[in-house]
C-alpha cells in the first residue's frame, strides 16, 4: 500500500510562485501609474492656484503695466502675466457702459503659468484671461 502524500509538489509551488509575481508586478504597474497621476493633479492645481493669484492682484497692488511680466516659483512654476488695454471702440456697438468718453479703462489680463518638460514628461501650461475695470491715473 503506497503512503498518503502529504504538502505540495514542487510543481505546484513554482506555479503559484509564478502567479504570485505576475500579481505583484501588474499591482506595482497599477499603483506607480496612480502616484504619476496623482503627482500630475497636484502640480496643475498649483499652477491654477498660482494663475488666480497673479489675477487677483493685478491691478489691486500695483497699477496694470502694458505689457509683460514673468516669474518664477519654486523652481518649477514659470509664470507670465500679460496685461493689454482694450479699445473701448470696438465695444461702441454693444449696449455698455464703457462708452469712448468713459473715465474708466478696460484692460485683457492674462496669465500663463508652465511647469514640467523633464525627465521625459511634457511641457504642461495653463492659461487663465480676465478682464479689469481700471481708472486711468490723473496726471
Amino acid at each position: 500500500m503506497k503512503p498518503k502524500q502529504r504538502g505540495f509538489s514542487l510543481l505546484e509551488v513554482l506555479v503559484a510562485f509564478t502567479i504570485l509575481a505576475l500579481s505583484l508586478g501588474v499591482l506595482m504597474q497599477i499603483f506607480s501609474g496612480s502616484l504619476r497621476n496623482a503627482d500630475i493633479s497636484r502640480d496643475q492645481a498649483q499652477a491654477v492656484v498660482l494663475a488666480q493669484s497673479l489675477l487677483a492682484s493685478a491691478g489691486v497692488e500695483t497699477p496694470l503695466p502694458n505689457g509683460q511680466g514673468a516669474g518664477t516659483l519654486d523652481n518649477r512654476f514659470h509664470w507670465t502675466l500679460v496685461a493689454t488695454p482694450m479699445q473701448l471702440e470696438a465695444l461702441a456697438g454693444e449696449t455698455s457702459a464703457l462708452t469712448p468718453q468713459s473715465s474708466l479703462e478696460l484692460w485683457e489680463v492674462s496669465a500663463r503659468v508652465t511647469w514640467g518638460g523633464g525627465n521625459d514628461a511634457p511641457e504642461r501650461d495653463f492659461t487663465l484671461t480676465t478682464l479689469r475695470v481700471q481708472v486711468p491715473p490723473t496726471p
